[in-house]
């Protein structure tokens, strides 16, 4: 563990004997019971949100999408170390047969 900080948690009597029995149950210390406890209730729904938000604000952003056939086709070419562009198209400046 990290850094950690010690609280106090009064419950009523009724509430302490099931953590005590959950504790027991589970083969831990009543601390382990209460911590994981806090951490389920409060921490890991906070982060599951803000991993949400973060998917969500991703999702709005209107960025083109390519085709993953065609970056798969290219990712492989460019790890063989091959031009994956295509041939230079004509030029429109040239006058024509001379």
């Amino acid at each position: 563990m990290g850094n950690t900080t010690k609280i106090q948690v009064t419950l009523e009597q009724a509430h302490y004997e099931r953590v005590v029995e959950i504790a027991e149950r589970e083969g831990k210390k009543l601390a382990a019971v209460v911590r994981e406890s806090i951490i389920r209730y409060c921490v890991d729904p906070e982060d599951r949100k803000r991993k949400l938000d973060a998917i969500h604000a991703l999702e709005a952003l209107e960025v083109p999408v390519g085709d993953y056939a065609d970056w798969k086709r290219q990712y492989a070419a460019k790890k063989r170390g091959k031009q994956t562009t295509a041939p230079a198209a004509e030029s429109t400046d040239d006058p024509g047969p001379r």
